[in-house]
């Protein structure tokens, strides 16, 4: 199989695609909590473990597809973006708001990058 069409290339455009959809879903949730539209940070915090578990197959992917002949970087950013998130859930746990929100924010960004990667440039340098 071609390494650009390796079903672990698949797994990890994917996920990392519902990571990012997911995380871009958590701000609108705490953004419409913030703004007493709704309580929905029972579910914002659900979404959250939601988009870690959705990091954590895409680093796993981006490691098998890693050892194929792929990109070393994406194993690298998705880990490190999933580390961020697993921080991120203590920081929420602990209400440290500050520091919750502008983490939040990196990931938000991380995991969009990750997604743009993966589909754009997965088989040599950027």
């Amino acid at each position: 199989m071609e390494l650009t069409s390796s079903r672990s290339l698949i797994v990890l455009r994917l996920s990392s695609a519902l990571a990012a959809l997911l995380t871009l879903i958590q701000a609108v949730l705490v953004i419409l909590t913030a703004a007493k539209v709704a309580k929905l940070i029972a579910v914002h915090g659900g979404v959250g473990y939601l988009s870690l578990l959705a990091m954590i197959t895409a680093t796993i992917a981006a490691y098998v597809w890693f050892r194929k002949g792929g990109s070393k970087a994406l194993v690298m950013h998705a880990g490190g973006v999933a580390v961020l998130m697993i921080v991120q859930i203590g920081l929420g746990e602990a209400k440290v708001a500050p520091v919750h929100i502008a983490l939040g924010i990196l990931i938000v960004l991380g995991a969009a990058a990750l997604a743009t990667l993966a589909y754009r440039k997965p088989g040599g340098a950027v």
